[in-house]
């Protein structure tokens, strides 16, 4: 990662000189008083000395306190912050849980609700009620409080889930995976952004890399309770539904007496006003409106037919007409434009799309490769899953006391691109015939790789952005991440099928073939699948290449917080 020297000068207001030059945005905080102290920031490269220029700092603020956006920093005793950080890691795995766990028993839950092929659509629903309302999660926190923001999206969780196990048609289910979609969104976002309020920055790498044990919990243990579920069949597959709510009332239970809140000024009707309601219809238009095309184009729909076209083109209209309203018209926008003005920050904006890209697609096609390659029943292919998933788990959780050892996220992130890269090299090489030992160590080298990636890069992008940004570049990362699992699903679904159909005989589809052509038919799936893969490589490579122009900043904590706090009242007295 790229290195530079990060110069704070404390500039007295009554003494501050005027700024001439209008090339860089201005930033000012006021207190309610009008008398707190600006910060300003100069970058500066030393050309005058022959030694290596010092690494940045990143200096956890003293205040973030505007017009709109208010500091919402919470510090706790650490037996509270434990019972805090608790609730909010159950609500993380309650989230991966109901994913998880409900995917899997999507078909047996079609056949009893006799959705027939439509069953899809619980999948859809879900994960448009997710893309669609998070970019306004950062921004709603800022607006009425993290604690309501969090506890109403568990409240939609919990709403969502008991009105799915109580379905007597699949638009009932339908409608209400939404709700659990828009509840989910919540969590993955507000929890995140609740524990950078709650630890110091240099702590926060810790805090956050636990995190990734409650979210690898969630991914194993879903598969596992749906496939318990569905094995005592009948009408067992609603517990599937009512499980992770039953778990989310007892959180929003603990929740509201541990969790600090920490209120924001102004009247309900003074809040209202600052969200950004025309971004938000706008922006739910566009991601409808590219979510549909993606996921059903080629299958449902050719894609070069009316329909798809046409719905990609009010898609892309409608995220132009976005980005306008909040560069011009959004008096608090859901996503600054600014965050993607700094080469730093913008490089980890896309790098989100990329891994999630190749993340995404493994949780896909990996089971497809075990099951329809390897010829693995269901249960040997959860269990060597698992070699994926508890690693980045375990390296996740690691990741993070590495970061507050080292003071740094930059050699935890190149050691996660390293492994991983090496990881997806090795996939490549899969075949019919692969010892077993060599897919769970392969498994095992790519799951470390992406436990050092997806925490640091969030603390990365967090430590390089101001403040009262924090929120809002969370959220933003997050829908970026979606939109790179959602476009790779489609990208490597079409890939593996025009592969795989090439590979077969005179071009025929899979289903042609009876049970004697089976050998061939899985050598050509295995084709598709290894296309696939190749594709992750390049995409893995450039992330990690694109770490060396992110600075490498130091992760300073409450010691150096409080020493520029006293800097700045001796410089008042």
């Amino acid at each position: 990662m790229a290195t530079e020297t990060v110069t704070l000068d404390i500039i007295d207001p009554a003494h501050a000189p005027q700024r001439t030059s209008t090339t860089h945005e201005e930033d000012q905080h006021h207190s309610p008083q009008n008398s707190t102290s600006q910060t300003s920031i100069r970058r500066s490269h030393d050309t005058n000395h022959s030694t290596a220029s010092p690494q940045p700092r990143i200096i956890e603020p003293t205040s973030i306190d505007t017009t709109d956006i208010h500091d919402q920093t919470s510090r706790l005793p650490f037996p509270r912050l434990m019972l805090v950080y608790a609730c909010l890691s159950t609500a993380y795995f309650i989230s991966t849980l109901d994913i998880n766990a409900v995917a899997t028993a999507l078909p047996a839950i079609g056949s009893s609700l006799n959705a027939g092929t439509s069953i899809t659509w619980a999948g859809t629903a879900y994960l448009m009620g997710q893309a669609a309302c998070q970019p306004l999660y950062g921004r709603l926190s800022d607006v009425f409080g993290r604690k309501p923001v969090l506890m109403t999206s568990l409240g939609f969780i919990v709403l969502g889930g008991v009105l799915c196990g109580f379905a007597q048609t699949p638009t009932w289910l339908y409608v209400c995976r939404a709700l659990s979609g828009v509840g989910g969104g919540g969590v993955s976002s507000v929890v995140t952004i609740v524990v950078s309020d709650l630890v110091s920055m240099r702590d926060r790498g810790k805090y956050q890399g636990l995190l990734s044990t409650a979210i690898g919990l969630g991914s194993c243990t879903g598969p596992f309770i749906a496939a318990e579920m569905l094995r005592r069949g009948g009408e067992a597959w609603r517990w599937i539904f009512w499980m992770p709510p039953i778990l989310a009332s007892v959180c929003l239970v603990f929740m509201g007496f541990l969790l600090p809140l920490k209120p924001v000024v102004g009247s309900w009707r003074e809040k209202l006003g600052r969200i950004d309601w025309m971004g938000l219809v706008v922006v739910v238009t566009a991601m409808v409106f590219l979510l549909l095309p993606i996921n059903y184009g080629g299958s449902k729909w050719p894609w070069n037919s009316a329909m798809v076209i046409s719905m990609l083109s009010i898609g892309a209209a409608s995220w132009f007409l976005f980005f306008v309203i909040q560069k011009r018209l959004a008096s608090i926008p859901m996503i600054p434009l600014r965050l993607f003005t700094k080469r730093s920050t913008l490089i980890l904006f896309l790098q989100a799309p990329a891994y999630d890209f190749v993340f995404q697609v493994d949780l896909y096609f990996l089971p497809m490769y075990f099951q329809e390659v390897r010829g693995y029943s269901p249960l040997q292919t959860a269990t060597l899953l698992l070699s994926l998933l508890v690693t980045l788990s375990v390296v996740g959780a690691i990741s993070g006391p590495l970061m507050t050892r080292f003071a740094r996220y930059g050699p935890v992130m190149w050691i996660g691109f390293a492994f991983w890269l090496l990881g997806v090299g090795l996939k490549v090489n899969f075949s019919r015939t692969t010892p077993m030992w060599t897919e769970v160590l392969t498994l095992i080298v790519e799951g470390a790789g992406i436990g050092f990636v997806h925490q640091p890069a969030l603390v990365a992008l967090q430590a390089l952005c101001k403040p009262q940004d924090r929120a809002v570049a969370t959220s933003a990362r997050n829908l970026m991440r979606m939109l790179g699992a959602v476009t790779g699903l489609a990208v490597s679904t079409a890939v593996q099928y025009a592969v795989t159909s090439s590979s077969l005989p005179d071009g025929n589809a899979a289903n042609d073939f009876g049970q004697e052509e089976s050998i061939t038919l899985a050598e050509a799936k295995m084709r598709g699948i290894r296309a696939v893969f190749t594709i992750m490589v390049p995409l893995i490579g450039l992330c990690g290449a694109s770490c060396f122009f992110v600075p490498n900043a130091e992760l300073e904590g409450d010691e150096r917080r409080e020493a520029t706090e006293r800097d700045q009242a001796t410089l008042h007295r």
